[in-house]
């Protein structure tokens, strides 16, 4: 009785496994493809345009109405960034023109590199 049992449910056995190991190595390939994707653009390569539409200078953030970002897949669109320490933000005003890059600090993208756009 009990090699009757095991031959009956041998391929469903099998069948639970291998179902088990595909999910877990699907599950392991998506996240090592999403890691490779975000050590790839941990920083973006060209400087993008944008406009500063609000300054926190508590918080060391820009609100910037930027063009699309390629490098990271982005839309143009309006967001709030944080600035790196190193990115002088003394004399923005609201309304300049700037280009800038961003960098991921702590997970978070954040202007690494800033400069007025003085291109028409």
């Amino acid at each position: 009785m009990h090699q009757f049992i095991s031959r009956a449910l041998a391929p469903a056995i099998a069948l639970l496994l291998s179902c088990t190991i595909t999910t877990v190595w699907a599950n392991h390939h998506e996240h090592e493809s999403h890691g490779s994707h975000a050590a790839h653009a941990a920083q973006t390569n060209s400087m993008t345009k944008g406009e500063i539409r609000r300054i926190d200078s508590g918080t060391r953030k820009l609100t910037i109405r930027h063009e699309a970002i390629p490098d990271l897949d982005m839309a143009a669109m309006t967001m709030a960034f944080r600035v790196a320490d190193t990115v002088p933000v003394d004399k923005l005003k609201v309304g300049d023109k700037i280009r800038f890059s961003l960098g991921k600090v702590e997970g978070k993208w954040v202007v690494v590199a800033m400069e007025t756009d003085t291109s028409p």
